[in-house]
């Protein structure tokens, strides 16, 4: 293992090489018998630490343990150590022999990390809910010597976007507290709802925090955010709801108690939709007026008004009494100043202050806030865009669109928290942003120098909800990176090595499933996603090595689940079927799917073919999110072209292309055809759907392959678009056909 003191040979017979997570900074096994907690297994505690409680609430409800036995040859000892304060911060030791576990801390927080390694030490089944039985509650004899490599180990929750209930954040909590996560940034405000209750402002959670739920979805489950609209209690059908007082006192103290600290964020001077339609009068002068009540085109605080100004105090002022944290984030990220440059309050406060366009007026801004908080003891913190017109003395900066920002104030002399996009927008697909991406990120830049580095007190992972309405995918965009994003913030790069994690993490997934965490599970890949067949043909599938789940499948086109067959090798398919594939964990439930679809031969022959493909276009109205029904449709234009190109698509806003014939394959083989389009696209062979990239999108390339025998197939390419860039192009690869265009000669269409 790279860099590590992990000592390996002869002493490892006896147990499996430890899994734990973050990677400790020393980490020896050692031989020998484990230590085997029982019901006579004792404690003892002379620092009086707080830690214990959670091994004994744990070994209570998982083995019946409840350490307090009088062994003096079966017992667990914590022991407050400070070697005149020469230990770094958080720092504890582990020693484990065949008859004693030894602890040793400098401070609380050491004891509780502590802990949650010797967690990661038992068995799997210490994180069930319930009593388990046949279990030998053991850990091996192990030595580590542990401490964080940086200060700031924290992950966001967007909770204004979709609203999650208080059981949810205690599960995240102990989540983080289990990886060693020790800040949880509490995204309460934005444009999608207000979630924090302020008595002196009721109308923020009476009107702000409810928006009318119009049932408008992009594909994929997330909110349509173009066009909200908020309501108050008797309003129509709702979405929304708010953290009380005592609730959120309640949540800062479990968080406490797990060494967690909760950063709040009230979003300012931007992203406060929820707020300005509860309080219109803190918006700027010169607002189109709303169509309808609790609606605004504007999401902004006027900066010039001294009502906003003493509004946003206000509510700091109740949200300092909730929250203890040293930060308090005020967001100040993608502020439409437009607003500002139309308002003359705006106007005449950048007269006033000598400022002399809006970005300085963001900056007298964040620089007003930065001392209104520093008054109060507490340290502002807000996303790069502070830096636009000059950064405030006390700010910290949260690097997000890139690494340059955090730079830009390091080199200031100003501390830095690191998130950009590029590793730590836990939002973005697995396929944008893989675990063995995140893994490979170190949160210093290399831009910096020692000085300057000191000034990055360490990173976090977001997780904004624009499209994650469910706590199961919440929790599923998270894991498994966020296990790797806390070896990022915890353990040296020295001591870091993807092979290692891969092996440790592939064990700790049956954790997760005793612990109830979903987590993204491998996806199988197939060798083509439809085949066409005479007779009988195999199916393979891509099975790596290594994990915990088994690869399952079925042939009804059904979701495998724990009863289904398990994969072992290549299936005989005789006759017409879908073969379904996908990892299935230890509680029955499966990841992501691949299908292929398989068929019998479609090849054709037809006496009248002429080269090209008829085009047919057509118009659309409304508002299309899917490629429409173009058979019961009548196309406004019918042409023949040599290829599918999007030179065919009429010049109307919103239309759709269907280009159909037939396709002849020069040579049996696997060929993989591609989409990419600006909106959506399909790909039919006969009527099998070998690519799907429809819905309302960006210019995104999908890809499908079918395995064919040689000769004609019946071909269908449909397009639409809404409005936008209007790009599609078609390819193909197979055998002797690079990537590229689809040759005009493979293509015809009938014309008898």
């Amino acid at each position: 293992m790279t860099g590590s003191t992990l000592v390996l040979g002869a002493l490892l017979t006896a147990s499996p090489a430890p899994t734990v997570i973050p990677e400790p900074v020393s980490l020896h096994l050692r031989g020998g018998p484990s230590f085997v907690f029982s019901r006579t297994t004792s404690l003892e505690n002379d620092g009086k630490s707080a830690a214990p409680a959670f091994l004994k609430e744990m070994l209570s409800r998982s083995a019946g343990i409840s350490l307090g036995g009088k062994s003096r040859s079966n017992r667990v000892v914590f022991k407050l150590v400070t070697l005149g304060g020469q230990l770094p911060p958080n720092w504890y030791s582990l020693k484990v022999t065949q008859h004693e576990v030894l602890v040793q801390y400098a401070e609380e927080t050491g004891a509780f990390y502590a802990v949650q390694t010797l967690r990661q030490l038992l068995p799997k089944e210490i994180d069930s809910p319930i009593r388990v039985s046949g279990v030998q509650w053991s850990v091996p004899q192990v030595e580590i010597e542990d401490y964080p490599r940086f200060q700031w180990r924290g992950m966001m929750l967007d909770c204004s976007r979709h609203f999650f209930p208080v059981s949810f954040i205690k599960k995240t909590l102990d989540n983080c507290a289990m990886m060693k996560l020790n800040v949880f940034h509490w995204h309460l405000v934005d444009d999608g709802g207000w979630r924090l209750e302020i008595k002196k402002y009721p109308n923020l959670t009476k009107f702000g925090a409810w928006r009318v739920d119009t049932g408008e979805v992009w594909p994929g489950g997330g909110w349509n955010f173009g066009n909200l609209q908020f309501c108050g209690e008797d309003g129509a059908k709702k979405y929304g709801g708010y953290y009380t007082q005592d609730q959120v006192k309640d949540i800062v103290r479990y968080a406490a108690a797990r060494h967690i600290t909760i950063v709040p964020e009230i979003e300012m001077p931007g992203h406060s939709l929820g707020a300005v339609v509860s309080y219109p009068e803190i918006m700027c002068e010169n607002v189109p007026p709303a169509d309808k009540p609790g609606k605004s085109v504007s999401n902004v605080y006027c900066a010039g008004s001294d009502k906003a100004i003493a509004f946003l105090e206000e509510v700091l002022s109740e949200t300092m009494q909730l929250f203890p944290s040293k930060f308090i984030h005020i967001g100040a990220d993608e502020v439409t100043k437009t607003y500002w440059h139309n308002c003359p309050l705006c106007q005449d406060r950048m007269k006033k202050e000598g400022l002399k366009d809006e970005n300085e007026l963001q900056s007298w801004f964040v620089k007003h806030f930065d001392n209104f908080l520093a008054q109060h003891g507490r340290r502002l913190v807000g996303w790069d865009e502070i830096l636009e017109g000059g950064l405030a003395p006390g700010a910290t900066v949260m690097s997000w669109r890139g690494i340059d920002g955090g730079i830009e104030a390091a080199k200031q002399g100003k501390d830095v928290v690191m998130s950009p996009t590029s590793h730590c927008y836990f939002d973005y697909s697995y396929q944008s942003i893989s675990t063995e991406h995140v893994y490979g990120w170190n949160p210093v830049p290399a831009a910096l120098n020692a000085t300057e580095a000191k000034h990055v007190l360490g990173g976090q992972y977001n997780v904004w909800t624009e499209w994650i309405p469910t706590e199961s995918h919440c929790e599923e965009m998270q894991f498994p990176r966020a296990l790797a994003m806390a070896e990022d913030l915890w353990t040296p790069p020295a001591r870091k090595d993807w092979s290692d994690f891969s092996r440790r993490l592939a064990a700790w997934l049956p954790r997760l499933d005793e612990l109830g965490i979903t987590y993204m599970m491998p996806v199988p890949t197939v060798p083509f996603t439809t085949l066409f067949f005479s007779g009988s043909v195999q199916v393979k599938c891509n099975a790596p090595t290594g994990l915990s789940q088994t690869l399952r499948y079925t042939t009804d086109g059904t979701v495998p689940n724990s009863a289904s067959k398990a994969y072992t090798g290549p299936l005989t398919v005789k006759k017409p079927c879908t073969v379904t594939f996908a990892y299935v964990n230890s509680h029955g439930v499966a990841g992501g799917v691949a299908k292929v679809d398989c068929r019998n031969s479609l090849r054709t022959e037809l006496p009248s073919l002429d080269s090209g493909v008829t085009v047919q276009q057509y118009l659309l109205t409304g508002e299309p999110s899917t490629i429409p029904d173009l058979t019961n449709m009548k196309p406004t234009a019918t042409t023949v072209a040599p290829l599918p190109t999007e030179g065919a698509r009429p010049r109307d806003a919103k239309f759709a292309v269907r280009w159909s014939g037939y396709i002849r394959i020069p040579t049996a083989g696997a060929y993989t055809f591609s989409l990419k389009s600006d909106d959506g696209s399909r790909l039919w062979l006969g009527d099998a759907l070998v690519v799907d990239n429809d819905g309302p999108h960006g210019a995104v390339e999908k890809s499908g392959t079918a395995w064919l025998p040689a000769g004609l197939y019946p071909f269908d390419v449909r397009w639409f678009d809404q409005g936008g860039a209007n790009s599609f192009s078609v390819s193909v690869a197979g055998p002797g056909q690079a990537k590229g265009p689809i040759p005009a000669k493979w293509l015809f269409h009938y014309s008898g």
